[in-house]
């Protein structure tokens, strides 16, 4: 007798189907790697500008407080109430900057000498900046914002007009941490890291 072989098919698809989805398959996992790259490096980008960004106001902040300990040995503060005494009610206040970050007060009086250097830049140029950069003649400690101090102030120049005395106006200002000097450091250095790790890409 003659026997025939069957031949058993698997059922499944053709061979050039199965090709094409294991190059799917391969091609998503490979979007799927570069995907999860991307995140980690933007994840790793983020991190790198917030570090910067938080050292840079370390760094600063570091900074001043060394300013502000070195200047207090040479020139401590003293009380608010001697600062209205000896120099607000006499008229001889010229700027108050007030740094609320240490509860201190810079004080620049009327100086003869400034006046000579403002009139022999006036002489030169026909012009006088406004301020020339020197330490300042007093500090007085303040226990309060700088909108009380400001107030205090202006009360005292009120009552002492009232009273008939004429003071000389005075210049107030607010030193806040940072500054807008400080803040485009840091805003400049964190742009700067970005340039630089984006061109390291």
């Amino acid at each position: 007798m003659l026997k025939t072989a069957s031949t058993s098919s698997t059922p499944g698809f053709p061979k050039h189907f199965s090709d094409v989805a294991d190059s799917k398959n391969t091609q998503n996992n490979g979007q799927s790697r570069q995907e999860k790259a991307k995140v980690r490096r933007a994840y790793a980008l983020g991190g790198c500008l917030l570090f910067i960004w938080l050292s840079t106001h370390g760094i600063l902040l570091y900074r001043r407080r060394n300013e502000y300990r070195n200047l207090n040995e040479k020139l401590p503060a003293i009380p608010f109430a001697d600062f209205m005494d000896n120099y607000l009610s006499k008229g001889l206040v010229k700027t108050v900057v007030f740094q609320p970050q240490f509860n201190v007060a810079n004080v620049y009086l009327f100086s003869n000498e400034e006046q000579q250097m403002k009139n022999v830049v006036v002489s030169m140029f026909r012009a006088a900046p406004d301020k020339f950069s020197r330490p300042p003649d007093v500090r007085f400690i303040f226990e309060g914002d700088d909108k009380q101090l400001e107030n205090v102030i202006s009360n005292v120049q009120k009552e002492a007009m009232e009273a008939g005395v004429e003071l000389s106006s005075v210049e107030y200002s607010v030193d806040q941490f940072p500054s807008y000097r400080e803040l485009s450091f840091i805003i400049a250095s964190t742009l700067f890291t970005l340039a630089a790790v984006t061109l390291m890409k």
